[in-house]
């Protein structure tokens, strides 16, 4: 190959690399846009693969220009040569991008864990875990995430890390042993967390032993919901029939959290409608109290508004800041029209009192009878943002035992494949369960 040629196939190489890097931090914004639905975020996803597919026909040099820029380059740059290595089978260039990792570079390591997440190849899974339990512990929660989502059966390997693990990694590590444990192994080694420190690690915690079907943990939770916020969504997500108004009377009686509030849409109980729509009244908390009334009615009341771009204050001139503080307005202050959920407490007002008779003193999701056909729609609809759909798994899981493996963060292409498989299990597993009726680990609940 002439020296030109090369130079232009290098130039190339480097234009995918540098639009892979771009299209993987747009993907991973869109999951926080509302306006964007998860199957568009497909369309995305299309783009980004082409580039990483004229990477690996680009051989040998593509590998080169790949390994320098995983090194020198940024986090997505970082993430598409790491997939680009794994296609490749190429461990050797892999082995030498992690060795020069800065494992202080969260941004660069949630790339690395990214990619891997996607693409490790089997026959590289054993060396996990010599690098899970010899390596540099700040290399465990990448590891942790790897393995939690590819459902790797290293439990062992996790819990013998655990004591050794840097405190910002807890969570990655709790959050694995959720999906790759089992409740004989794990089930003492997360209570002990439930008391840490960081309300982060309490909820990774809870969420674990949750998915691990823990007989105790909707009871710890019950303990502390009053005078803490994090079991809230763990109650929403496994608590039964009681739970509805111990989530409604510990919102009432402190400040209200947006986790408490959505947690009670969670449980489902239409007798939380009346005092969710008082909370619509809190800014704070108003547009967790419409997901919430939407997760039990599924009215689909949804307004168009202006909502005022963010104010950086450092920007501002002094008299500019002391208008802020009283509350005045800005002049040419921008706003951006935003489609969502009404916060207009008259407005549900209104649709609850034509709707409230049918109702009964059951369970709903969505206006329906609590199912698990209810969660799969959760799953499927393009107006559930992405955080719903992260809930609806997790109750499928913790509620009905659901078994099959899924993760909103999967390739869209992936999603429909597992949401298919799930479909199947539902329709398989249908009549084990009665409609409106609260379920733990497969289980009606009694309290």
């Amino acid at each position: 190959m002439s020296t030109s040629l090369k130079e232009f196939y290098i130039g190339l190489y480097l234009e995918h690399l540098e639009e892979a890097s771009f299209l993987y931090e747009q993907r991973r914004s869109l999951f926080e846009n509302p306006e964007i639905t998860w199957t568009r975020i497909g369309e995305f996803e299309d783009r980004f693969e082409a580039h990483i597919d004229a990477l690996v026909v680009g051989e040998e040099l593509a590998l080169k220009v790949c390994q320098e820029r995983a090194a020198a380059g940024d986090a997505g740059e970082l993430h598409a040569a790491t997939r680009v290595f794994c296609r490749q089978n190429r461990k050797d260039f892999f082995v030498k991008t992690l060795q020069g990792l800065d494992l202080d570079d969260a941004d660069k390591c949630r790339g690395l864990a990214d990619a891997l997440a996607h693409e490790l190849p089997a026959d590289w899974q054993d060396a996990w875990t010599v690098k899970l339990t010899k390596g540099d512990p700040k290399l465990i929660p990448v590891l942790a995430n790897v393995i939690g989502f590819q459902r790797l059966k290293m439990q062992a390997e996790l819990l013998q890390v655990l004591p050794k693990t840097p405190a910002g990694g807890l969570a990655a590590v709790l959050w694995a042993l959720g999906r790759v444990g089992d409740l004989r192994a794990s089930s003492s080694a997360c209570h002990g967390f439930l008391k840490h420190d960081d309300e982060l690690v309490r909820s990774a915690a809870a969420l674990a032993l949750l998915r691990l079907h823990d007989p105790q943990i909707i009871n710890s939770c019950l303990k502390w919901v009053y005078a803490q916020s994090w079991p809230a969504l763990p109650l929403g997500l496994g608590g039964g029939p009681l739970t509805a108004q111990v989530l409604l009377d510990a919102a009432t009686t402190g400040k209200p959290s947006s986790d408490s509030l959505l947690a009670v849409g969670l449980v489902g109980d239409p007798a939380a409608v009346d005092k969710l729509i008082e909370f619509l009244s809190h800014p704070e908390v108003a547009p967790a109290a419409a997901s919430a009334l939407e997760l039990i009615t599924g009215a689909k009341l949804y307004e168009d508004v202006l909502v005022p771009d963010p104010i950086d204050e450092d920007e501002l001139f002094e008299s500019e800041r002391e208008r802020l503080k009283k509350g005045q307005p800005l002049p040419g202050r921008t706003a951006t029209p935003v489609h969502r959920l009404s916060q207009h407490p008259e407005h549900w007002q209104k649709w609850w009192s034509d709707h409230r008779s049918r109702f009964r003193r059951i369970r709903y999701r969505s206006g329906k009878p609590f199912s698990p056909a209810c969660l799969v729609e959760n799953l499927e609809s393009e107006e559930s943002p992405a955080s719903i759909r992260r809930l609806a798994y997790e109750e499928l899981v913790i509620r009905y035992g659901l078994d099959v493996p899924f993760e909103s963060e999967y390739f869209v292409v992936k999603q429909r494949t597992a949401l298919a498989h799930i479909n199947g299990w539902v329709h398989k597993n249908a009549a084990r369960f009665q409609e409106g009726a609260w379920y733990y680990a497969g289980q009606q609940s009694a309290s």
